[in-house]
């Protein structure tokens, strides 16, 4: 506003005082005083309002950006974060399925290993009980012809020849159905 306007609004405000059409009373002097206190402080101090206010504002401004720039920081390092955690996880895993096949070969390996150990101990077992019996039956088998022997020569002393004749093909025939 210029000072013409400023003058016809001084002189308005006049005409209306002497006319009487606004009464003075308590609320009226405050609200005058408080337009007065306006008008002062925007004619002398609104230059200097107004450079603080832009002080403020950059201040504001630079610690918006700081911390914008914090946040976009922390942003990044956490996604960087998640990124390496991501690769850990998928190494892991690699790491657990090449643990798993090798634990899986460890055990059949050692299966096979314990099969062959039981069957050689077994096969061993076996072959140490085959040579006793065969043992025990050559044993069996010596006793059994000594006494057939004995039991044939007595036999034939007390029949004679024509008779240890009959005996001796009898009992190859029967020796021979024995089988």
């Amino acid at each position: 506003m210029n000072l013409k306007q400023s003058l016809l609004i001084f002189l308005f405000i006049l005409v209306v005082l002497s006319k009487e059409v606004l009464v003075f009373n308590e609320e009226i002097l405050v609200l005058s005083a408080f337009g007065v206190f306006i008008f002062l402080i925007h004619n002398f101090a609104s230059d200097l309002i107004s450079l603080e206010l832009d002080s403020r504002n950059l201040k504001i401004e630079q610690e918006f950006a700081f911390y914008n720039d914090v946040q976009k920081k922390t942003f990044m390092h956490l996604v960087s974060y998640h990124k390496k955690q991501l690769l850990l996880c998928e190494e892991i895993k690699l790491i657990y399925s090449i643990l798993k096949k090798d634990v899986d070969s460890l055990f059949v390996n050692y299966s096979d290993l314990l099969s062959k150990y039981l069957l050689i101990s077994i096969d061993d077992k076996l072959r140490k009980i085959l040579s006793i019996e065969s043992k025990v039956n050559e044993i069996f088998q010596e006793k059994l012809n000594s006494k057939l022997y004995f039991f044939l020569l007595s036999r034939y002393r007390k029949i004679g020849p024509k008779g240890s004749l009959l005996i001796l093909k009898s009992s190859i025939i029967s020796l021979s159905n024995v089988r």
